[in-house]
């Protein structure tokens, strides 16, 4: 069916084209005869507003662009759902594109979202520098930018995340309490999160007088495939499984390394949690489920979306200039679920 306008509705109906969009607007000043009359034959018709129109005419698009560094986690999926709920609940659409963790792809996805005329941008960004200068621009002279998830990053701005020290410093302390004191952490190699998950990782060490191994200290390339990765992983717990001061316990300080590294022991026929614990940062929901059930940090996904969605439209709306905004950053509390990945039966 083909698509009709605005103008070829209005002569149909034998009403002014104001009339017929003040009836789709649910104006006031329509009567309500006229506009179900309206919406009825819009429906029936296929009528789709032109979004480029509405942006002129009222300079808004009531698209928010959302930038992740990666859809393939089960943490970016469920941020991903309760951003579009929260989003839908307040009449705007989502616009999600992925950085793959390269600053180059997350320029370009910035330039596009900018081009589409969005509202706003929610972004954790890659690294602590990655496009600063560009995002300080767009959010001074083009939307406002929120950050979230990633909020280790020099734009004064809303951000909203975790406290990333000390849940590290937690999932550490559960693995000392066990007497799981030679820990390898698994790192994102270049990710703006790193250092302060490392930093957790020390202090719970050096907190319980435990000599911080370097070797045990392992960053990971993000840029790779997972089978990559897999591969990665397995040569480097090889190495160390073999060396003569074996670990016995497993941090990862990302949710891609934590769920990859269980199947990676599965297939080296390293058993867990006797031979070797491993608790990390992970919100998959069938963590239960796995063979043995994992022991994760869990980040508060749908509070994390729905606080930075609600901060992104109260710049939208603002009337004040941003500098004369007080912006916050809010830490959400995480939870660590124990399971049989760090508990010996």
């Amino acid at each position: 069916m083909a698509k009709i306008t605005l103008k070829e509705i209005a002569e149909k109906l034998n009403l002014s084209p104001s009339t017929i969009s003040k009836a789709l607007n649910d104006s006031y000043e329509i009567s309500e005869e006229t506009k179900i009359k309206v919406r009825e034959f819009a429906r029936e018709h296929n009528y789709q507003p032109n979004p480029l129109a509405k942006y002129l005419k009222l300079g808004k698009t009531n698209n928010i662009g959302v930038l992740l560094p990666s859809i393939r986690t089960p943490f970016s999926a469920q941020l991903l759902q309760y951003l579009h709920q929260s989003a839908i609940s307040n009449s705007y659409n989502i616009i999600f594109m992925q950085s793959i963790d390269s600053e180059e792809e997350e320029e370009r996805a910035l330039m596009t979202l900018t081009n589409q005329g969005v509202d706003g941008i929610l972004i954790a960004p890659v690294s602590e520098t990655s496009n600063l200068k560009l995002l300080a621009n767009i959010h001074n002279s083009n939307c406002p930018v929120v950050i979230f998830d990633r909020i280790h990053y020099n734009l004064e701005t809303h951000k909203v995340g975790i406290d990333n020290v000390r849940s590290t410093y937690l999932a550490t302390e559960e693995l000392i309490k066990i007497n799981r004191k030679n820990i390898i952490a698994l790192c994102g190699k270049n990710l703006g999160v790193t250092q302060y998950r490392l930093e957790g990782y020390r202090k719970a060490l050096e907190d319980y007088n435990i000599p911080i191994k370097e070797e045990n200290i392992i960053y990971i390339d993000y840029s790779k495939s997972l089978t990559k990765i897999d591969e990665g992983l397995k040569e480097i717990i090889t190495r160390r499984m073999r060396s003569n001061d074996a670990p016995n316990a497993i941090l990862g300080t990302t949710e891609t390394l934590t769920t990859r590294v269980l199947g990676v022991l599965a297939d080296l026929k390293i058993q867990v949690p006797k031979e070797i614990a491993v608790i990390g940062f992970s919100n998959i929901e069938f963590a239960n489920s796995l063979n043995p059930a994992l022991s994760t940090v869990q980040q508060p996904t749908e509070e994390m979306a729905s606080t930075a969605l609600r901060l992104l439209l109260d710049l939208i709306n603002s009337k004040r200039d941003r500098s004369q905004i007080d912006f916050q950053t809010i830490l959400l509390e995480t939870s660590i679920q124990l399971r049989k990945s760090t508990v010996l039966t």
